[in-house]
């Protein structure tokens, strides 16, 4: 009988993300491969970009107890997610962090173990900015699972297939996706620079007897604003928001302070107020 070997798995991101999107496919996937699987969530408040975070461990036997204390691998894509996950990473923990989002020397982690894996660049340049998390399963898939790409492909249809049901384009450009990340060499010296850092401060603009207020860390990047602004003083700019993406610009001799972007943004990432 062979030896029971428990392989416990951290992801860490920040809400709305996909991390555990991204969990439930892979623990779907190895399921559907024989293991023996255990997924557990653990999430705040994700319009506001809180940590999210999901342990999952698979074993050739029966897992009994859900928690432990350190990861075999550890999978974090946010640097405000880093203090969630830290007491989980032991000597021998195997680390892949987005480096387009987070500075290496955030992960106090040292050794070969470390990897980069620039997947908001990769995203955001090759596919869409929600792609992010099926590169991640890519590599995962390719790398650390010695799953194959139809294996892992297969687990992410039937997680996303009502959604690929309504756009062929969203499953075309998922599988590229995919395939992608399942061939990417990652970073283990050089590491991207982390260029797609969230903006972190609070940006106030005045003029024209108004106050803009965007806060790029709730931004997602989602452009409602611009499409609901009667008089198209909202644009991209080149701000970075909470996914890498780009928070609105306004121009606020245009504005007419109507309220549409505060009352359309689901995150509550911007506001225009006339001075009394």
């Amino acid at each position: 009988m062979a030896e029971q070997k428990i392989n416990k798995i951290v992801f860490a991101g920040e809400g709305g993300q996909g991390i555990q999107v991204l969990s439930k496919v892979l623990s779907t996937t190895l399921a559907v491969a024989g293991y023996d699987v255990s997924y557990i969530p653990q999430f705040g408040p994700e319009q506001r970009g809180a940590p999210s975070v999901a342990f999952v461990q698979y074993s050739n036997g029966k897992i009994f107890y859900p928690k432990f204390s350190k990861a075999d691998i550890l999978i974090v894509l946010r640097k405000r997610a880093i203090k969630a996950i830290e007491s989980f990473i032991g000597p021998e923990t195997t680390i892949i962090f987005d480096s387009s989002t987070i500075p290496r020397n955030l992960i106090k982690q040292k050794g070969p173990k470390v990897f980069g894996l620039p997947a908001t660049k990769l995203a955001k340049e090759n596919f869409k900015p929600k792609a992010l998390n099926i590169i991640v399963l890519g590599v995962l898939a390719g790398k650390f699972f010695n799953l194959g790409k139809q294996i892992i492909w297969s687990g992410i249809e039937k997680q996303l297939g009502t959604k690929f049901a309504k756009s062929a384009e969203l499953r075309k450009v998922s599988k590229e996706a995919m395939e992608y990340g399942f061939d990417f060499s990652l970073e283990n010296k050089k590491f991207s620079p982390p260029i797609f850092d969230t903006h972190g401060s609070i940006i106030v603009e005045k003029g024209w007897g108004k106050t803009a207020v965007i806060i790029p860390k709730f931004c997602k990047g989602c452009g409602i604003c611009i499409l609901k602004c009667p008089v198209s003083a909202l644009k991209f700019g080149k701000t970075l928001g909470v996914y890498g993406t780009s928070s609105p610009d306004i121009d606020l001799e245009k504005c007419i302070a109507c309220d549409n972007c505060f009352q359309f943004c689901p995150d509550s990432a911007i506001r225009v107020e006339k001075n009394s």
